[in-house]
């Protein structure tokens, strides 16, 4: 497929065009994922990826002006969110190597909680919870650990709606700790 034609469809999308957008991002989609799982392997990570950048290219996209090209742009865009993967990655490597050669439990490792960020936190999922009760369960289920395949099926949501979701709670909880913070000190 042509950047011509993604040209085209950027076009129509920044006018407010929503099957150019729908038809913009699931040429995006299957092209990142395809390029993705070339670096990544394991397919949630590769998903998680995909869908990150997605959600920041959507988010910016129409206030930008492409002077080279949108595509070069949004791959740009990819990139980062490959290489900041690839850097948790090995810091998460180092830290377990570390423990492993101090011989340290890693739940040895547990950092008391302070009991305010723990009553904020509590309040503001349950403010979340009453505002869109979808987005306190999507936070907590991302929290147990749940896998993104099991969390769609137990909300009823597709993957793109779960990386929706997922980012608006995150917005919201940070937003109001935020919040809380500034009134308490």
């Amino acid at each position: 497929m042509a950047d011509g034609k993604i040209e085209t469809l950027l076009k129509s999308a920044k006018e407010g065009h929503k099957e150019a957008e729908n038809e913009l991002f699931g040429i995006l989609l299957a092209r990142f994922r395809l390029f993705v799982n070339q670096r990544i392997w394991n397919k949630e990570d590769c998903e998680e990826v995909v869908q990150e950048a997605l959600t920041a290219i959507i988010k910016e996209y129409r206030g930008m002006d492409f002077s080279a090209s949108f595509s070069s742009w949004a791959y740009k865009v990819l990139d980062y969110r490959i290489l900041s993967y690839i850097q948790s990655q090995r810091r998460r490597a180092s830290k377990v190597e570390r423990l492993e050669n101090e011989n340290v439990s890693p739940s040895a490792c547990t950092v008391a909680v302070d009991p305010e960020l723990k009553r904020r936190l509590i309040h503001c999922l349950k403010k979340i919870g009453k505002k869109n009760i979808i987005y306190m369960r999507t936070l907590n289920f991302h929290y147990q650990g749940y896998s993104t395949d099991e969390i769609c099926r137990t909300l009823s949501l597709t993957r793109a709606n779960l990386y929706s979701v997922l980012s608006r709670a995150r917005s919201l909880l940070q937003a109001c700790l935020e919040k809380g913070k500034d009134q308490n000190g």
